[in-house]
């Protein structure tokens, strides 16, 4: 560990390091600063925001895009003067995609650099282990998941901005009877989010009046999907399936070897990262559940407009320099995340991490109607678990571009709290 001189020297060069930016972005010159070297004046009071992404591993697509809408928030939220007042430092670590690089970085940002807040990240095999620390050290935590269902394992500092595996199984269960069939087979990838799709969309299906002939879970990194998918019953009408990255192409090209007639529905968002038109031959007549539309079109409103413009985001969801897929149906809501950070420090007069209870208390039970700082629409958090609810879409594929064909309201994904964290204490 780094003793009490050195956590000084990286604070401190992070901070000159913040301040040059500042004044090179603002144009003031280099008067300014070597004002502040020759008095050593005590900086101003900076609010750090930590920020877990998976820019590397499995999850780098998730990672990329997760970083890049963050920075476009916390830039706009420092061109118009900060939080409060404060500007806001953007401190990011690579989480490698794994649940234990990713702890180590979490307590590494409260303990090595002081962050007030964190964000991140997109995998429950890091956000899971990540929930115990953020209570332990009294920092609310945003993940940016929308895997496992954070609340029987969460705490009262842990608020994810996304729904959860729950809600999005609920919302496609009773389209999934009406629209494709009452048979189903379900292939998951064998970890965490893979369970508790399989888990939660059997338990919907079931109640929809559709019935699992079938269900395996596949080892992360399988290239070969014929084993499994050869065991499918012949009269199944439908396969819902949670894979992502290289797992999914070679789940899509195999299923579509064996059985092309079958129906496929993905979990949220296994599409991502996905050049469709290479696939579309495979991928054509897809669905899949959303939180956030990847074409403009189906989502198309003034708010989603100037948000995709300072996030640098053309109408297809690519980055308009690298056309890079920018994982809108989870990224959006790092973009969220920070203003909702910006509203509750600026509402609850919050300064230091001793006015975190009364953060949270602010937090719990809020809603926020659609605006330029929720561009994907009205949404509330309940108070007992902290689990968001907000609309969900269905997209297709049809023709190598996904297509919005109908739009889930919050209200018919709600589903009873299992916990209630209003009763611990802070």
């Amino acid at each position: 560990m780094n003793n009490g001189s050195d956590k000084q020297n990286i604070t401190r060069r992070r901070y000159i390091k913040y301040v040059v930016g500042a004044i090179i972005a603002a144009g003031a010159g280099s008067a300014i600063f070597a004002t502040y070297e020759a008095t050593r004046q005590t900086p101003p009071s900076v609010l750090r925001i930590g920020m877990l992404a998976d820019k590397t591993g499995a999850l780098a697509a998730y990672g990329y895009a997760h970083e890049r809408v963050a920075r476009a928030a916390v830039n706009k939220i420092n061109r118009a003067g900060g939080i409060a007042n404060r500007p806001i430092e953007l401190i990011v670590e690579d989480t490698e995609s794994a649940g234990p690089v990713g702890a180590l970085k979490f307590r590494k940002l409260i303990e090595a650099y002081n962050v007030d807040f964190i964000i991140g990240s997109n995998t429950s095999a890091v956000v899971l282990p990540c929930v115990p620390i953020a209570k332990e050290l009294r920092t609310v935590y945003f993940p940016t998941a929308g895997g496992s269902p954070i609340e029987p394992h969460g705490n009262r500092y842990v608020f994810d901005l996304n729904t959860n595996v729950v809600q999005e199984t609920k919302a496609v269960a009773n389209f999934a009877v009406e629209k494709i069939g009452k048979n189903w087979a379900i292939v998951v990838v064998d970890y965490a989010w893979g369970w508790d799709q399989e888990k939660w969309f059997e338990k919907h299906i079931t109640e929809a009046g559709g019935t699992v002939l079938y269900s395996t879970r596949v080892p992360l990194g399988t290239s070969d999907f014929l084993p499994y998918l050869a065991k499918i019953p012949a009269k199944t009408e439908g396969v819902y399936f949670a894979n992502f990255g290289s797992d999914f192409l070679s789940f899509i090209r195999d299923l579509y070897s064996v059985r092309p007639d079958i129906a496929k529905f993905g979990g949220n968002y296994v599409l991502s990262g996905q050049d469709l038109q290479k696939i579309k031959e495979y991928v054509e007549d897809t669905y899949v559940i959303t939180m956030f539309p990847t074409r403009l079109e189906g989502l198309d409103t003034p708010y989603n407009r100037a948000f995709r413009n300072e996030c640098g985001i053309d109408d297809e969801g690519r980055d308009i320099n690298t056309k890079v897929d920018m994982v809108l149906s989870y990224s959006w809501s790092t973009w969220t995340t920070l203003f909702t950070i910006k509203q509750g420090i600026e509402e609850t007069g919050w300064k230091t991490k001793a006015d975190t209870p009364i953060f949270i208390k602010w937090l719990e039970g809020i809603g926020f109607k659609e605006s330029y700082e929720n561009p994907q629409g009205d949404k509330w958090i309940r108070a007992q678990d902290h689990v968001d609810f907000t609309t969900l879409y269905i997209e297709q594929v049809k023709g190598g571009k996904t297509k919005v064909i109908k739009k889930i309201p919050a209200e018919d994904t709600i589903y009873p709290p299992i916990v209630d964290y209003t009763k611990e204490s802070f």
